[in-house]
């Protein structure tokens, strides 16, 4: 066999082919057939006995080779990804070609003395094979789809592109503008904890690229895996996630930019519901580090919809005062629950559970601007089960002892919603409302030395209904018409109000 060693771990000199930025080798010999092995020169260095002999499947060298030779010798498994999604898909919108490439490390007793690479198509692990593993797939207005596979693991890392059809220049553009985001959702996945960063794989051109998608399967430990899987649109963006913390699953809705706000009203709602999401997360002693990703995902999917397609004449469009009642984003469902946990071996039926949902519904009715309707309704529940010392300050040590068996075990069950309508007739407004509930309930059950001594179950809860035609209009009842800037205040005022509260104290009263 012919000594072998690992790639050169500084980027070696190219030279681009027909313009391109990356270019097979000009080597020492062909390609390796099947069973065979080639040395190929990746540039002239010193000698370098301390680095690990690679084994590649082919010769095709590149900057994406010199990362993945990087990794495999520099980084743990995690760190193995590390900036190869985003050169992968450089590389495709550079050159718009296929690439294939997988290493690992070669046969004991081999010796590395010199900047060469091995290429033993026989002994490389087949792509996929990896613990950790990386598809992205994009397909494009024209009709092309681009796949991109990555995967890692404890003996190779393995990289696949491949595009179905020729790509346009426009379009490997617009690929590449998506590098950055891509290789930031890998790194947030491949973190530990796991963190979900999607918000850059959204922002794609829709006039070019009609949908992206990821799936990404990371290898924790031995025993847990954190999943992923992402799709978005023109019309849609949905996650769905699941790892040892807890699953989730948002679906945002695109279909009605004509809800969409303004980039501030939008901020102000996305705050308001994460603000939901932390409350419901102390009130229910929630995983934090489930809750973080939850409102990371929730976060990338609403930050930026992008600039609203173009709407005919005679499309219904809402004015400022229908946005007033709108929270500015676009409608969707999102939901979370926590892995359970039995932590009490003695009651192995209190379990501790977390679970969260939250959706918003927009309505927009009628046939012109003059008849128009527009309704939304924003709901939440929480629903939730933890265990808590019996005595503030104490710890809680539960065991099979009856002398461990002092605690609380609390049961939450919470709803709220937000409901806001607005119509209108022959241009004249003839309706506008908002009502709104919340209810929390809370049951505790205390025991002492295992056995029960108290049962309180403690509901809490408020309903509020007004109606708004006075508000909006005030001279209806006498009052004075309002100044432009004193109609601004008003309308101010009153979106703040609608927002979803799920504490009952916070519901505005009927005539704030």
């Amino acid at each position: 066999m012919t000594p072998i060693t690992s790639l050169n771990r500084t980027t070696p000199s190219t030279t681009p082919v027909g313009g391109g930025r990356y270019a097979p080798t000009s080597g020492t010999a062909s390609a390796a057939g099947a069973g065979s092995s080639t040395v190929v020169s990746l540039g002239a260095g010193a000698n370098n006995t301390g680095a690990k002999a690679l084994v590649w499947e082919n010769r095709t060298r590149s900057t994406a080779a010199n990362i993945m030779a990087q990794n495999f010798s520099g980084q743990p498994v995690a760190g193995r990804l590390n900036g190869l999604g985003a050169e992968l898909l450089k590389q495709v919108a550079y050159d718009g070609e296929d690439f294939s490439q997988t290493v690992q490390q070669a046969p004991g007793g081999v010796q590395a003395d010199t900047y060469d690479m091995l290429v033993m198509p026989s002994q490389v692990s087949q792509h996929g094979m990896g613990d950790n593993q990386i598809g992205l797939t994009i397909t494009t207005r024209g009709g092309v789809k681009v796949e991109l596979k990555l995967d890692a693991g404890e003996n190779s890392i393995a990289v696949e592109a491949h595009a179905d059809g020729d790509l346009s220049e426009v379009e490997r553009k617009a690929l590449g503008k998506l590098a950055e985001a891509f290789q930031q959702s890998i790194d947030g996945l491949t973190e530990d904890p796991p963190r979900i960063d999607l918000g850059g794989l959204t922002q794609f051109d829709s006039n070019v690229l009609s949908s992206v998608d990821l799936k990404g399967e990371i290898k924790l430990n031995p025993k847990e895996t954190q999943r992923l899987e992402f799709h978005a649109d023109s019309k849609q963006r949905t996650v769905s996630f699941a790892g040892p913390a807890g699953n989730a699953k948002i679906g945002v809705d695109l279909s009605q930019p004509a809800s969409w706000g303004s980039k501030d009203q939008q901020a102000k709602a996305l705050n308001n519901y994460l603000r939901e999401v932390d409350d419901a997360g102390l009130r229910g002693q929630g995983n934090a580090t489930m809750i973080k990703m939850f409102k990371d995902a929730f976060t990338g999917m609403n930050e930026d919809y992008g600039a609203p397609p173009p709407v005919s004449p005679s499309a219904i469009s809402l004015t400022k005062q229908d946005r007033a009642l709108t929270t500015g984003l676009a409608d969707f469902k999102a939901s979370f629950s926590q892995t359970e946990v039995a932590s009490n071996p003695a009651r192995l039926t209190e379990k501790d559970t977390f679970s969260y949902e939250v959706s918003q519904k927009t309505t927009i009715t009628g046939t012109s601007q003059l008849d128009r309707g527009i309704s939304q309704q924003q709901q939440s529940r929480l629903k939730a089960n933890y265990h808590t010392p019996a005595k503030a300050g104490s710890v809680l040590a539960l065991d099979l002892s009856p002398n461990s068996q002092n605690y609380r075990y609390v049961t939450i069950d919470d709803s709220a919603s937000s409901t806001t309508s607005i119509g209108y007739d022959k241009g004249a407004l003839v309706k506008a409302s908002l009502e709104m509930q919340a209810n929390q309930s809370s049951r505790v059950l205390k025991y002492t030395l295992a056995k029960l001594q108290e049962d309180r179950t403690t509901p809490h809860g408020k309903a509020m209904s007004r109606d708004l035609l006075s508000t909006l209009e005030p001279e209806r009842n006498g009052g004075d018409t309002l100044s432009d800037a004193e109609r601004d205040q008003m309308l101010a005022k009153l979106n703040d109000q609608i927002f979803l509260k799920s504490n009952p104290d916070a519901l505005p009263n009927e005539r704030d």
